[in-house]
């Protein structure tokens, strides 16, 4: 799940593979803004065919938070 996560922001958003860690903070620390973490919630519906509410995007700081919200599902 998270080299899924890691293809696709490394493909979509030009980031450094290693710096994508499951306690990386995507504002902080991968640059991302709330567009990208948009992005990447609808590329991960399509990818596991689930349905992230607003409510749990607005609570998505790190990488391992979106892993959380995946296996939630």
């Amino acid at each position: 799940m998270i080299e899924q996560i890691k293809d696709y922001m490394v493909s979509n958003f030009q980031i450094d593979r290693d710096s994508i860690t499951p306690d990386a903070h995507l504002f902080d620390d991968l640059q991302l803004t709330s567009l990208d973490i948009v992005d990447i919630a609808m590329y991960l519906e399509d990818e596991f065919g689930i349905i992230l509410e607003e409510e749990d995007l607005s609570e998505v700081s790190t990488v391992q938070s979106f892993i959380n919200m995946i296996e939630k599902q």
